[in-house]
This record gives C-alpha cells, structure tokens and sequence, in this order.
C-alpha cells in the first residue's frame, strides 16, 4: 500500500483494518467471536480452531497489503476478492445444503463482513486500474510522440 494516493489507500486501508481487527479478536478469543455472532461451543467443538485458522489468513494478509509496494498490491487485492468469493459462496452455500437452518444468524453477520470486504476490495482495484500516475502519463504521452 505504499505510495498510494489517499483515495486509493483509504479503501485499501479500511479493508485491512477490518480484516485484521476481527482477525485479531477471533484468533486471540474464538469463544468470544463464538458468542458475538450466536455459536454455540458445546454443538460446535471444532469452531475455535476454525475461527484462528480463517483469523490467522487474514492478519497475514493485511499485513502483506499494508507493506506490500504499488506493484504487489494488485495481485494481493485479487487474492482478497478470490477469498472473499469463495468465503460467500460457502456460507451460501452451506445454507442451501442444510447445514445451518434459519435460527443460525452468525451465518449472516459472517457473510456481510465478506461482503464489505469484497466491496472495498473491488472498489481498490478499480481504482488502481483506473488511475494514471504521472510517470505513467509520461511513458504514453513519450510512446505516442515517437
């Protein structure tokens, strides 16, 4: 994320705020993440370890974007909206197969943090496709003179 224009980093930025304070909180306390969003642990046993194993991808994760140059970004941005798809996609499809019923709210409120994430993802990537630095404006305004 460095070196990037605000406008460009603040969407980036609050990805990765989000990301890794709730990645922090869930892999520090599963059992506390467990109660926010209505898990039981005595019909889940096997949820803590889960919580950490998603917590741990995501503080990796935002710290590789936060440090990562102009040029890695983007890649580490399209790996964002991989996982961020396919943590949606799961929980759906979860749903529809039966393994949560209705009364499962948390599947909900995990959901919708993937769904923020993903927007903001989406978002900081069209920019910096969009964008032109100056020294890119250099190059093509060069290339088109020859």
């Amino acid at each position: 994320m460095k070196g990037q224009i605000w406008y460009i980093a603040l969407p980036i930025g609050l990805m990765c705020a989000i990301r890794f304070s709730l990645s922090a909180f869930g892999y520090a306390s599963p059992h506390w993440l467990m109660e926010e969003v209505g898990l039981s642990l005595s019909s889940n046993p096997q949820i803590p370890y889960t919580i950490r194993v998603w917590a741990i991808r995501d503080i990796v994760l935002s710290i590789l974007i936060v440090f990562a140059d102009k040029s890695m970004v983007k890649m580490l941005l399209f790996a964002c909206v991989a996982i961020d798809s396919t943590d949606i996609i799961s929980a759906y499809l979860s749903g529809l197969s039966g393994v949560f019923d209705a009364t499962d709210g948390w599947l909900l409120k995990l959901t919708s943090t993937a769904i923020a994430a993903l927007i903001l993802d989406l978002v900081a990537l069209t920019l910096l496709f969009i964008y032109k630095t100056p020294k890119n404006l250099d190059l093509e305004t060069s290339s088109i003179d020859k």
